[in-house]
């Protein structure tokens, strides 16, 4: 259990829950789990408590040597050692075939629940609206976050787009556990949940847990939606071609990489030729002459709009939106420099159709 990073520890061991309950299934008889913390810290003790419930526990290096020396003796007839952070990615689908595997005891729903009826979410429709900035690294005593400084935004682009939808019922709540600068806004529906004093463990996960729909730019966070299997959008994402977030069932609309010289929006072809498509690291753009710009308050309204248009049942795509998704789905199936071999990472992500739509030159030169 990689429990020091909320991504780490909501995804990987979700995924490590789910095949072995698919394990079990086969095998037609039961294999424990024995859950090892990396160490005492914690992101979210409210997350790895519902993990841990009814499970055995150990923290610590020690808690990976015990382990070890107990399957190597046999101590445990069945157990594999499964250090987790390595399995970040669902090829197989298993957050497609299963629900939930974690459940809130009724004490925990009554919480959640009451607080959402003190303030007034109408029909508890609402969004969680998370945006990454240098602040929880820069607090952090364990992790740099220079190398990844290109992920970030700047939640003052998102006040547009957070009062849209507070216009149109729902209230969102800005996630975060620590934050550059509060989200300024005088909508009703627009609370900004991380600066407010409202925020504690328990809730940012059952926010996530309950949601409507998310709107995150791909970060640790946004696994709580993830494993709850709530509709997720990213905004501002990076790197485009992730396999851990091409292989989810999400709606993604990145940010925009241009030509450093130019100013040209580079295209799909542009950004295989560069060797850009995957990079997870701020110089790694930088070197190959690629400038990153954020989305515009315009660009954020438009695919929020979206987003709430699919949740809610009312999205249309035009012809050649259908047109544009089935080939850019075919590309990324099949592309030699973006799959290892054909189809190896399933695409279950969609490129927002807005995104297609303003970009109308993305897929040029490939077939």
């Amino acid at each position: 259990m990689v429990d020091s990073r909320i991504g780490h520890l909501a995804t990987n061991t979700e995924i490590v829950r789910l095949r072995n309950l698919e394990h079990n299934k086969k095998a037609k008889k039961k294999e424990i789990i024995v859950y090892c913390s990396e160490n005492w810290n914690c992101s979210n003790n409210a997350l790895r408590k519902l993990f841990l419930r009814n499970s055995a526990h150990f923290r610590g290096h020690t808690a990976w040597l015990l382990v070890n020396i107990s399957v190597k003796i046999k101590f445990f007839k069945t157990l594999s050692s499964v250090p987790n952070k390595y399995l970040p990615n669902d090829i197989e689908g298993l957050l497609v075939r299963h629900p939930p595997t974690l459940i809130f005891d009724p004490k925990e729903e009554f919480s959640g629940k009451d607080f959402l009826d003190k303030i007034a979410v109408s029909d508890r429709k609402f969004v969680c609206l998370f945006v990454r900035d240098s602040k929880y690294f820069a607090d952090s005593r364990t992790f740099s976050d220079d190398y990844h400084e290109h992920r970030n935004s700047d939640i003052r682009n998102y006040v547009k787009a957070a009062e849209f939808l507070g216009d149109n019922g729902y209230t969102v709540f800005r996630m975060g556990a620590a934050v550059e600068r509060p989200l300024i806004s005088g909508h009703p529906q627009v609370i900004d949940y991380a600066t407010n004093g409202m925020r504690s463990e328990f809730l940012d996960i059952f926010l996530g847990a309950h949601c409507t729909f998310t709107i995150s730019v791909g970060s640790g966070w946004d696994s709580v939606p993830t494993i709850f299997r709530r509709p997720l959008m990213f905004v501002n994402q990076l790197p485009y071609f992730a396999p851990s977030v091409l292989t989810l069932q999400l709606v993604t609309y990145p940010k925009i990489l241009l030509d450093g010289q130019t100013g040209d929006t580079l295209n799909l072809e542009n950004l295989i030729d560069r060797e850009i498509t995957h990079r997870a690291n701020s110089q790694a753009y930088k070197d190959a002459g690629v400038e990153i710009r954020d989305l515009s308050s315009e660009e954020l309204v438009e695919a929020v709009t979206e987003m709430a248009q699919r949740v809610e049942g009312t999205f249309v795509e035009t012809p050649e939106q259908k047109e544009m998704q089935a080939k850019l789905k075919h590309i990324l199936s099949t592309h030699p420099k973006l799959q290892p071999s054909p189809n190896y990472y399933p695409i279950r992500a969609q490129f927002a159709s807005c995104f297609l739509s303003r970009y109308p030159n993305f897929l040029d030169g490939l077939d």
